[in-house]
């Protein structure tokens, strides 16, 4: 063999050893990205979840506040002439409240397939706009009867809401991240309690000759609804796959991690089989009873603490403001507990 051909075989192999060690480097890399137990795994993590809860958990924070505010505006009209102008007594009231219930139940339970098929995108936003329209339309009624239909309506509107946003954040965080961000989206109950006490106080000061008092609360909290769920048609994202503020990086990174944790995927669609399997977890059904429990009390302070505290011989505004306190106490203890 010439001297030409041993330098070739050579420079041949020493390539191959550069190869090599290139593809060692490069696989090392894709290793640590994906293992838990590294640095680099925590910190592509972070700043992934940052990336989510800036463009997605933030929106649906500020939409759920609307949420929470326009289904118990109610109990603010009251203190300011509801029930007198739209003459109701005795339990005329409380059953209009309650109705709010019958139609959030009528439908919550088809909610997420129908997210599954249409995407949170369309879907989230377009309730938004329904239930601010249901909303500032109880500004216009005139009879109780006309209240109890736009109670029901209101609760039909809503109901997909809530469950439609925990679905779509299981999409995008992993189990481990999870935790954390619903007790961040769930703080948004209390504080929009908190807010929409000020909030409400202020806008039953306005003084019109032919619009009342209590339907300014209705009309202006559902525009104001309307106009932020305007906003999620290009805030929200279906799943990750879809997701127009990712690269191609962060989809392959958080596609390939919840694959691994076995979590359902947003591209994937939700068979009978996985709802069987969810409906027969007992645990799904002590968390029902707690969840039911525990709501039964928070809406009904929502809704009656401004009545309860106006019968104590506070004024009208006085009793919005100060119904904002238990939920203002409510947000930290779920903070706190999402730390946990």
């Amino acid at each position: 063999m010439d001297k030409a051909t041993v330098g070739l075989e050579a420079s041949k192999l020493e390539c191959i050893e550069v190869d090599k060690l290139h593809l060692s480097a490069d696989t090392n890399e894709i290793i640590s990205n994906y293992d838990e137990e590294t640095p680099a795994f925590e910190k592509r993590m972070s700043r992934y979840c940052r990336k989510v809860d800036i463009r997605i958990l933030i929106y649906a924070i500020v939409l759920c506040m609307f949420n929470q505010s326009d289904r118990s505006a109610i109990g603010v009209a009251k203190v300011v002439g509801l029930e007198s102008d739209l003459g109701m007594t005795k339990n005329d009231f409380n059953i209009a409240a309650s109705l709010f219930t019958v139609g959030y139940l009528s439908l919550e339970v088809f909610s997420n397939f129908v997210l599954k098929r249409v995407g949170a995108s369309k879907l989230l936003p377009t309730l938004g706009i329904l239930w601010g329209c249901v909303c500032a339309l109880q500004g216009v009624i005139r009879t109780k009867a006309e209240l109890y239909v736009m109670r029901v309506l209101l609760g039909m509107t809503e109901c997909g809401f809530t469950a439609g946003i925990l679905l779509t954040m299981s999409f995008f965080y992993p189990k481990s991240r999870l935790t954390g961000r619903v007790a961040f989206f769930y703080v948004s109950a209390p504080l929009a309690n908190a807010l929409s006490g000020p909030l409400a106080s202020g806008l039953s000061q306005i003084h019109h000759a032919t619009i009342k008092r209590w339907q300014w609360v209705f009309i202006l909290e559902g525009v104001l609804t309307v106009v932020v769920a305007l906003f999620g048609y290009y805030i929200l994202q279906d799943h990750p796959e879809k997701c127009t503020f990712l690269n191609d990086d962060d989809k392959d990174f958080i596609v390939t991690h919840k694959k691994g944790e076995g979590s359902l995927g947003g591209s994937q669609q939700l068979t009978f089989a996985d709802t069987k399997r969810a409906l027969l977890d007992w645990q799904l059904w002590v968390m029902t009873l707690a969840t039911f429990s525990a709501w039964i009390s928070c809406g009904s302070i929502s809704v009656f603490a401004p009545e309860l505290i106006n019968e104590l011989g506070f004024t009208s505004t006085q009793s919005q403001a100060m119904s904002a306190l238990p939920s203002i106490f409510g947000a930290i203890a779920m903070l706190l507990a999402g730390h946990t």
